[in-house]
């Protein structure tokens, strides 16, 4: 009996071992997982808590309550901040404090007025659900997948069973003024039981969530350019069939544009400077076109936009503008603003009309907007920009 008790006692500290180590794991294999790296001090840290709270009577050894707390408030603390950086969020600062101060003052009144180790168990039972809650928060105001829900439930549900835990104690016939009653309580046995399923749960979850992380991580690496961050052609011309049933029966439209003269932007300035003018190219098409817009980078120099419901004449105005703004743009260089210019090719695509042979004919414009002069908008289907096609077939 006294082994399988000693054995019970060791099951949380084994369980937040494992769970510390296996993020631990996570951050060495990939040292930009600074939330692993958190999420395994806080599982390591609940080791020594685990440890100090069943295996130490702190009523003899009163400098070990210290090191106790210390490690709630280190790891809950960690947790927090490593749920908040895993969801890109800023740990909330004063309602952590605060909490802390109050159970930090709770601990300190019993102490002082005797051995009142219930008003610790319900100090430290409220700052723990307090915590928890907030990760509860951090998480479902970040939601952005269904795995984020159950993450959030399980904060949720271990919030509501922390908060119990001050009823229990409150109605509890149980004496626990003392820490070696505690530890003998049914209390304790359950309180362990539940956090080492908690400790299990939230893992999982967690992972679950790395997982999710990982996989749209893979997706943006193969949907996305890796220097301006809009979509490739591969990805681009996946999406467009889905922005066209959704903008049916109305057409799109379709712009190719072409920066001039880049190769004379890395001769002159190098390829550094190239690849700025690049990313604010990127990024002024991002932010000249309307937000529903598919922005792509097809190569080099070479860009492609799709907006939704434009007409004719709505495209053409879209070109214009875009051509505008590409006149106004400034790139600094180490001798000066750098100004560009670009060339423009544009059709109305309408719902049957076929991709790649649209792609083509726009094309064709953006090389014909290049032999009248550059810096110019050409429709697509024009006499002239048909000559142009015929040379590339």
């Amino acid at each position: 009996m006294p082994y399988a008790t000693l054995s019970y006692e060791w099951l949380g500290p084994a369980i937040f071992l494992s769970g510390g180590g296996a993020f631990l794991l996570l951050y060495l294999h990939d040292r930009k997982q600074q939330a692993a790296l958190r999420l395994s001090g806080a599982y390591l840290l609940s080791v020594v808590g685990f440890i100090g709270v069943m295996l130490v009577d702190t009523d003899r050894q009163p400098a070990y309550q210290a090191l106790i707390l210390g490690s709630l408030f280190a790891g809950h603390f960690l947790l927090l901040w490593g749920v908040a950086s895993l969801f890109g969020k800023d740990v909330p600062w004063p309602p952590y404090v605060l909490a802390v101060l109050l159970t930090a003052g709770a601990a300190l009144y019993a102490n002082h007025q005797g051995p009142l180790f219930w008003v610790r168990v319900i100090a430290v039972s409220g700052f723990a659900s307090f915590v928890y809650l907030m990760c509860c928060l951090l998480v479902w105001r970040a939601r952005s997948h269904r795995v984020d829900l159950v993450l959030a439930s399980v904060f949720l549900i271990q919030a509501g069973l922390s908060a119990s835990r001050v009823v229990r104690v409150e109605i509890s016939d149980v004496d626990l003024t003392t820490h070696s009653a505690f530890k003998s309580s049914q209390l304790a046995s359950s309180m362990q039981t539940e956090n080492a399923i908690f400790a299990i749960m939230i893992g999982l979850a967690l992972f679950a969530r790395y997982s999710v992380t990982l996989v749209q991580h893979l997706r943006r690496l193969a949907e996305t350019d890796p220097l301006t961050g809009l979509l490739n052609r591969r990805a681009f011309e996946a999406r467009v069939q889905a922005l066209r049933a959704a903008s049916a029966p109305l057409p799109t439209g379709l712009i190719i544009c072409d920066i001039d003269h880049f190769k004379r932007v890395n001769d002159r300035y190098g390829h550094e400077v190239g690849d700025r003018t690049l990313k604010a190219f990127a990024r002024l098409l991002e932010r000249e076109t309307p937000q529903s817009a598919l922005c792509a980078r097809l190569g080099g120099e070479e860009f492609c936009i799709l907006v939704a419901g434009l007409d004719d004449e709505a495209i053409r105005l879209q070109a214009i503008h875009l051509r505008s703004a590409v006149e106004r743009l400034h790139i600094a260089t180490s001798t000066g603003s750098l100004r560009l210019t670009a060339s423009f090719g544009y059709c109305e695509l309408a719902p049957g009309d076929d991709l790649p042979r649209a792609l083509a004919e726009v094309d064709a414009a953006v090389y014909q907007a290049k032999s009248d002069g550059r810096n110019l908008v050409r429709r697509a289907g024009s006499p002239a920009t048909a000559t142009q096609q015929a040379r590339f077939v």
